[in-house]
């Protein structure tokens, strides 16, 4: 597990979409208190939570009174923090892991975020423009994928064969990965190669990442063998935000479940929320995917959902911060 240094040794809160919205707009007397301990926790230095480019995208889809009213309120408890986007956080990782850099609060937060961005009519149409965009070429892209999981699925797979299955599925996406680094050491570049769609093409992802480690961060060729064969020793094991996509992908196919839109905007931000934040809330399925994969453990995050129990138990835990 890789260690990070949090100088500011503030705790941090990963909220998702139904927790920011449990908080400041429900009524129950649990996220009544959780907010209260919230904003105390924040006033006193204590913790923060915060924003993400998902929260945008998310929040851009509800009404635009309650959009402008969601942004503003968690921007009061994010102490001016957003959550880089994966791609961002992934690149550095992979080139500090390289380099043997420290892995710092800055290596997967943005500071000095500025407040209130959906009130701008420009931005708010521009995060629902590319949430639109975003959930067509996902539905698309699933659709075959979708109904051969419907076909195939059977139900109480043990978790030998399970855990085979996802192994496989993982080791296929390094070996991808391995590949394309083979390909940046025998052509010296890489074109982004288009995943085509109906409703136009996407970049590769592994090209998305490639491109950031040669051009921002000026991968040189010895650094492409070392992170070579990094990947052919441990795969994507010391590289989290991978890790946690990979892991989150592969119980999803190998349990044959249905992926929708909102399943990657989840993968995305929990990838990129989970490895730093201490207190992570998310919905009960994907709460119950963490603990199964052990990622809770593996990254010392406390994980909780909209339950009763678990936001008992979030209380407990925000007391004892506060």
């Amino acid at each position: 597990m890789i260690k990070i240094s949090n100088k500011e040794n503030f705790k941090i809160i990963y909220l998702d979409q139904f927790a920011s919205s449990g908080i400041f707009e429900s009524n129950i007397k649990e996220w009544i208190r959780i907010k209260d301990l919230i904003k105390d926790g924040y006033a006193k230095r204590r913790l923060i939570c915060p924003l993400s480019s998902e929260h945008f995208l998310e929040t851009s889809q509800k009404l635009k009174d309650k959009a402008l009213f969601l942004d503003s309120e968690f921007y009061k408890i994010s102490g001016g923090y957003s959550f880089k986007s994966e791609l961002f956080i992934t690149s550095q990782l992979m080139i500090s892991l390289i380099r043997k850099n420290n892995i710092t609060l800055k290596t997967f937060l943005y500071d000095k975020v500025s407040e209130n961005i959906l009130s701008c009519e420009e931005n708010l149409k521009s995060f629902d423009t590319i949430k639109k965009s975003f959930d067509t070429k996902i539905e698309e892209g699933a659709l075959v994928a979708n109904e051969i999981r419907k076909s195939t699925r059977k139900d109480n797979l043990d978790s030998h064969t399970k855990n085979t299955f996802m192994t496989i599925h993982k080791s296929i996406l390094v070996s991808e990965f391995i590949n394309r680094l083979n390909d940046l050491l025998r052509d010296k570049r890489i074109i982004i190669r288009g995943v085509p769609f109906n409703s136009g093409d996407v970049p590769h992802w592994i090209d998305q990442i490639i491109f950031q480690l040669t051009n921002t961060h000026r991968i040189t060729k010895k650094e492409i063998e070392l992170l070579i064969k990094e990947l052919k020793h441990g795969g994507f094991n010391n590289i989290p935000t991978l890790n946690i996509r990979t892991s989150l992908s592969s119980i999803n196919a190998v349990c044959h479940k249905k992926e929708n839109p909102n399943d990657h905007i989840d993968f995305a931000r929990i990838s990129s929320g989970l490895p730093i934040s201490n207190i992570l809330l998310t919905d009960a399925k994907r709460k119950n995917e963490i603990k199964e994969l052990s990622l809770d453990k593996e990254y010392d995050v406390k994980v909780f959902s909209g339950i009763k129990d678990d936001l008992d138990g979030l209380i407990v835990e925000l007391e004892k911060i506060v």
